[in-house]
C-alpha cells in the first residue's frame, strides 16, 4: 500500500468526519537482526511494523489514535471514534496550528542506500563472522559474550489539512560486540564497541571486533588507587551520556516552557566552557537521525545551540514554537507512528577540538580515562554517579594501569564549565550525540578497594 496516499486519504476523511484540522503520520520499517549469544550465532530474525498515527484537532482540543492496520474501514472507523474522545477531552487555549506547509525541503545526502535494503542472509552471516574472526585475530584470550547485527530499511509518509504532503524513505545499520578477556583464572571486566551507518560504505564489523577484543585485554590485571580529585577524559560515549544528557533536558523548548530547564532564562549567558560549540543539525550528510523534514513534516535544520560557550538558542517543535510566536526548528520527533510528536535533537554535533585521543591523554598530570559509565545521571539537576567501567590510571601523561571499580560523582553543568580540552576524532553514538573525547578537571573519583 502507497503510504503517502494512506495519508492523504486519512486526512481527508477526518475532515469530513468533522475536525477543524488532521495529521496523518504513516510508517512501515523492517528490521533484520542477528543475534549472538555466548560467542554463538543464533538465527536471523526478522521483524516488520507499520501502521498510521493521527492527531486531530477541534475546537482548541488535542486528540491523538493510532492503528497498525492500513485498510479504508480501519481508518474510517478510527477517525469517528477519535471524534467522540476529542469532543470529551478539554480545549487547550494554547493550541494555535499544525504546521503549515513551506516551500523548501532539502534532502540530506547519505541516508538510503540500495545496498542495505538488498542484503541477504549470506551478506548478514559475512559481517558477523567478519567481527568474530576479528576478534580471534586480536588475542586468543578474548571471547565474545554477546552481541547484535542490526538492518533497518524505512519510509515515513505525513500529510496535514495545511497542505503538507511528504514521504521519504530511510536506511540504516548497526553492530554492538561485548567482550571480555580470561587469562590464568581472572577475567577482564566486560568491553563494549559498535558502529552504526546510514550507508554501508565505511561500516566495519571488523573493526568493531578488533577494538572490543584491545578494549577487553586493557582491562586485565586492574589495581585499585586511593580517591583523588582531579582530571577525566571521557570517551565520546561517556562524554554523551554525562556531559550531554542534562543539556539534551535543558535546551528542550517544552521543558523551558514548563520550568524543567536550568537554562530557561539563559540565552546569551555563558553555560560552558569556550571550548564548547554545539549544533543540532537534521541535514548532516549521513546522519544518524538526519531527514528532510521532521516528525510533522517541518524542514529540518541546522541549529546554532552553544557558541564557544555561550547558549544560543533551543529546540522547537511547531507547537512550542508557537506558543512563543518563533518558528519551529524542525525538531519534533517520534518513537513510530503510536506516539504523537514531542520535541528531540535531531543530530547534536560537538565541534571538534584538537589533537587525537593519544594526545589528550599526553596533557594529564594525574587523572583517569573511562570508556564505560554505569550509574545515573539526572538530566534535570545534572548531578551524576556511578562506576567508571574500562577505565585506566593516568599520571605525567602515561596509562600507568587498568583500574578496579572506581566510582565517580560530579554534576553535569559544572563540569561543562570544566572542559579543559576536546578531541579531534567524534564519532556517533546511539543517543543521537557526535561527539570526540572531551577532558574534564576536578571530578571527584573514589576507588572501591
Amino acid at each position: 500500500m502507497e503510504l503517502l496516499g494512506v495519508a492523504e486519504k486519512t486526512v481527508k476523511r477526518c475532515e469530513e468526519v468533522g475536525f477543524d484540522e488532521a495529521e496523518a503520520y504513516v510508517q512501515r520499517r523492517k528490521n533484520v537482526e542477528i543475534v549472538l549469544e555466548r560467542g554463538e550465532i543464533q538465527s536471523e530474525r526478522i521483524k516488520t511494523r507499520q501502521g498510521l498515527g493521527i492527531r486531530l484537532i477541534k475546537d482548541k482540543k488535542v486528540g491523538f489514535a493510532h492503528t497498525s492496520v492500513l485498510k479504508e474501514e480501519t481508518v474510517d472507523k478510527l477517525c469517528k471514534e477519535a471524534l467522540g474522545l476529542v469532543n470529551a477531552s478539554i480545549s487547550n487555549p494554547e493550541w494555535i496550528s499544525l504546521p503549515t506547509k513551506k516551500c523548501c525541503y532539502r534532502k540530506p545526502s547519505g541516508i538510503y542506500d540500495e545496498d542495505i535494503e538488498v542484503l541477504g542472509s549470506g551478506d548478514f552471516l559475512s559481517l558477523v563472522i567478519e567481527a568474530c574472526d576479528a576478534v580471534e585475530e586480536v588475542d586468543k584470550r578474548v571471547h565474545i559474550d554477546d552481541g547484535k547485527l542490526v538492518a533497518s530499511t524505512f519510509e515515513v509518509a505525513i500529510a496535514n489539512s495545511h497542505g503538507i504532503s511528504l514521504r521519504e524513505r530511510g536506511t540504516a545499520i548497526s553492530f554492538f560486540l561485548v567482550c571480555i578477556a580470561r587469562e590464568n583464572g581472572s577475567a577482564s571486566s566486560f568491553a563494549y564497541e559498535y558502529d552504526i551507518s546510514r550507508t554501508l560504505k565505511g561500516f566495519s564489523p571488523g573493526r568493531v571486533g578488533e577494538l572490543a577484543a584491545k578494549k577487553a585485554l586493557a582491562s586485565l590485571n586492574p589495581k585499585s588507587i586511593e580517591s583523588f580529585e582531579g582530571e577525566v577524559l571521557l570517551s565520546p560515549d561517556v562524554a554523551a551520556e554525562i556531559l550531554f544528557t542534562p543539556v539534551i533536558n535543558s535546551i528542550n523548548a517544552d521543558n523551558v516552557q514548563r520550568g524543567r530547564s536550568v537554562w530557561a532564562d539563559r540565552i546569551n549567558w555563558e553555560v560552558a566552557s569556550s571550548n564548547l560549540s554545539l549544533i543540532d543539525d537534521g541535514l548532516l550528510p549521513n546522519g544518524i537521525n538526519s531527514f528532510p523534514f521532521d516528525a510533522e513534516g517541518v524542514p529540518s535544520q541546522r541549529t546554532l545551540i552553544i557558541d564557544k560557550g555561550v547558549l544560543k538558542a533551543f529546540i522547537y517543535d511547531s507547537y512550542t514554537a508557537n506558543k512563543e510566536g518563533v518558528e519551529s526548528t524542525g525538531n519534533a520527533s517520534r518513537s513510530d507512528y503510536s506516539t504523537p510528536p514531542s520535541v528531540s535533537i535531531s543530530n547534536l554535533i560537538v565541534e571538534e577540538g584538537r589533537g587525537k585521543f593519544e594526545d589528550l591523554i599526553q596533557d594529564v598530570e594525574r587523572g583517569i580515562v573511562i570508556n564505560r559509565f554505569s550509574g545515573n545521571v539526572n538530566p534535570q539537576s545534572g548531578d551524576f554517579s556511578g562506576l567508571a567501567k574500562q577505565a585506566s590510571y593516568i599520571e605525567n601523561g602515561e596509562v600507568k594501569f587498568p583500574l578496579k571499580e572506581t566510582m565517580i560523582s560530579g554534576n553535569s553543568f559544572t563540569a561543562l564549565k570544566n572542559i579543559i580540552d576536546i578531541g579531534e576524532e567524534k564519532r556517533a553514538t546511539f543517543t543521537g550525540v557526535y561527539t570526540p573525547p572531551i577532558l574534564i578537571k576536578d571530578l571527584k573519583i573514589v576507588s572501591k578497594h
